[in-house]
């Protein structure tokens, strides 16, 4: 597998400028890409129920064999950057980093150079193989968005691979949370803070009432909660009638994540009681927790892949939502690869490059596993 043409694509496609719902100039890239590789290439409306610009790619190259379908899953977006990332080989460390004045977007270009070259090698060494699917989604660091706008009817594919994990080559997450995103909204009321503070009731003090009795940090080895923002006030002369708290809350356990929720009402509650003021609290649910066994058919076919690259495969449980959170949830099995992308979405991100390498030969031997060719 041809090194140098991996790197080189990783760092054209990292220096693309891109945001979350503004996609769209490495999305025409892409489509370039996969249209030249032989893939019938088609976008969905995503971006407009998003309110982006661009929408998820989903393409397809028939297969030349009679094997399973498999499908390969990256996104597009990135965290928040200033959009002009420099990527810098440091090729007596083995990694690539960005210039420190932003994040490296190896989460995820890591994934869709893996893809690409896994393509690659297959059309250019006329590797037998049965159909491959490639989906790459939109607004996937803004609460997995762009992939519940699938219509997943359309995959043939049972078994799915998600090139979307930190970690070194052969990781595999069997496993990831539901993640609920939590706003809640405090009302106090408003008087003149200099005439007659004690007619007014301060949305702010009671807020922080309420924070300190808000489920928070690990809860357990499979749940978190976190609030981390605050919205309040108008001005230093007017008693704060409203304050809102922004915060998630995530769990492995569908049990667990329901008791958080109750947890947090009966918390607003207590202090809408407290206070005789009214509280509101908003849960919305961004996607559902999944978890594989070692002996699902991804699973399998990603760890005996891992090792036909030369990698140590070993399953682990994750922490974030991903693109598998979905395929799991519409019945399309899927797994979380690990790339060899480490400290991600900040800026001392690196990618190492043998993983990335050794990431792109994994999903070969995937392929070449489900045409039954190893």
């Amino acid at each position: 597998m041809d090194q140098k043409r991996i790197i080189d694509e990783f760092k054209e496609l990292v220096s693309i400028e891109v945001h979350s719902r503004d996609e769209r100039a490495i999305a025409d890239v892409l489509k370039e890409k996969l249209t030249t590789l032989g893939l019938t290439v088609t976008e969905d409306k995503a971006g407009e129920a998003l309110g982006g610009n661009t929408g998820n790619l989903y393409a397809q190259l028939p297969g030349s064999t009679d094997g399973e379908p498999v499908l390969f899953s990256a996104h597009m977006d990135r965290v928040g950057n200033h959009g002009h990332i420099v990527p810098l080989v440091k090729e007596e460390e083995g990694k690539i980093v960005s210039d420190g004045t932003s994040i490296l977007a190896g989460d995820d270009i890591g994934g869709v150079a893996a893809i690409l070259a896994m393509l690659r090698e297959v059309k250019e060494k006329q590797i037998p193989h049965g159909p491959i699917e490639v989906a790459f989604s939109v607004c996937e660091e803004t609460g997995v968005e762009g992939s519940r706008q699938y219509d997943f009817s359309k995959f043939n594919a049972k078994s799915a691979f998600v090139y979307d994990a930190s970690g070194k080559a052969g990781t595999i997450v069997l496993a990831a949370p539901s993640k609920g995103r939590v706003t809640i909204r405090v009302h106090g009321v408003t008087a003149h803070a200099g005439n007659e503070p004690e007619k007014g009731l301060n949305a702010l003090k009671v807020a922080a009432d309420l924070i300190m009795q808000l489920p928070d940090g690990r809860l357990s080895p499979v749940s978190t909660a976190n609030f981390s923002i605050i919205e309040a006030g108008s001005a230093t002369n007017v008693v704060c009638d409203l304050v809102t708290i922004t915060g998630e809350q995530r769990s492995r356990d569908a049990k667990e994540y329901q008791q958080i929720s109750a947890d947090i009402q009966a918390a607003a509650d207590r202090i809408s009681e407290k206070y005789h003021t009214k509280i509101e609290v908003e849960l919305h649910t961004l996607y559902h927790a999944f978890k594989l066994e070692e002996t699902a058919r991804p699973c399998v076919l990603a760890k005996e892949a891992a090792e036909a690259a030369r990698a140590v495969p070993f399953f682990k449980e994750g922490g974030g939502g991903m693109d598998a959170n979905h395929f799991n949830e519409h019945g399309i099995a899927a797994v979380g690869i690990g790339t060899g992308n480490f400290k991600c979405h900040t800026n001392e991100e690196y990618q190492v490059i043998d993983d990335l390498v050794k990431c792109a030969k994994q999903a070969v031997e995937i392929v070449k596993l489900a045409a039954g060719k190893n």
